[in-house]
């Protein structure tokens, strides 16, 4: 079923389209009958019908008022759907588990607008308790730099992050003719299993720094980047303990690597002016 509503640039609307498409992404996500479900960015309803008539409990949130509207008073008397009107990036997924008296932990589904697909699943991915997977569909681009490996052109700051953070996958690319209006790029479906990441939280603040700082400055050599005009020295030190030579450079440590070399050295203070994009919590 369509909707009458055009699809409004500021969201970054391209509505799935492609029947067969919707069929594998949720089939991917393996839904059981019974468990909580939230889905972001439903548009049309092409995954919402499926997630529903898959038994999920399912919590689909729109920031569209008037698809919100048109998928409540179509869905909502199934029983098992809510639609509910915000921003994806308002509030955790445990919180509006908690608000609309659902059980963690939840599959996060959805075919994320291109402009916040990456804070999306970067949010997501930190709620290990309260997100079970993530299957999702974004930019092509964005899911190769999601799952590259040191060496690769794609490898970089949200690579480190997101293996931290979570187990990640890409499952399928979809071309633009499965979405409404036609995007200017190919998409892929990606799965993403949260995990423990391997520092605790205070610990964990200055290792994101250590690797926002060292790939800001992805042209230098590790040392200098971390050492931002101060002493090389320390730097080069704890390379030197990890096995790494004075002149590594970002790309080329894993995120093992990183981990042991932000042990390796004195800890970073983290001030709020200059802190790295990886040191931010909800």
């Amino acid at each position: 079923m369509g909707s009458p509503f055009p699809p409004l640039r500021r969201w970054g609307q391209n509505f799935l389209v492609d029947s067969s498409a919707a069929d594998r992404i949720v089939g991917a996500a393996a839904i059981a009958p019974g468990e909580s479900v939230v889905e972001i960015g439903p548009g049309d309803g092409v995954l919402t019908r499926r997630l529903a008539a898959a038994g999920a409990n399912l919590l689909a949130v729109e920031i569209d008022p008037r698809r919100a509207e048109a998928l409540t008073r179509e869905l909502a008397p199934l029983g098992n759907v809510v639609i509910e009107v915000g921003d994806a990036l308002a509030l955790t997924i445990g919180q509006r588990l908690a608000a609309h008296g659902l059980a963690p932990p939840a599959a996060v589904v959805g075919n994320l607008p291109y402009n916040v697909a990456t804070p999306i699943l970067r949010c997501a991915i930190r709620e290990r308790g309260a997100v079970s997977r993530i299957v999702a569909t974004v930019q092509r681009e964005v899911a190769r730099r999601l799952v590259a490996r040191p060496g690769s052109d794609d490898y970089g700051y949200l690579s480190v992050f997101t293996a931290f953070f979570a187990d990640s996958e890409i499952l399928f690319d979809l071309p633009p003719g499965a979405f409404r209006p036609r995007p200017k790029v190919v998409s892929s479906v990606v799965r993403l299993r949260p995990k423990e990441p391997p520092a605790q939280r205070e610990e964990l603040v200055h290792l994101l720094d250590v690797v926002s700082r060292g790939f800001r400055a992805r042209r230098k050599t590790l040392a200098n980047a971390l050492a931002a005009g101060g002493p090389r020295g320390p730097w080069e030190e704890a390379l030197a303990a990890i096995g790494k030579a004075p002149t590594a450079r970002a790309e080329e440590l894993s995120p093992e690597e990183f981990v042991r070399l932000a042990r390796a050295a004195a800890p970073v203070p983290v001030s709020p002016s200059r802190g790295g994009r990886g040191v931010r919590f909800q």
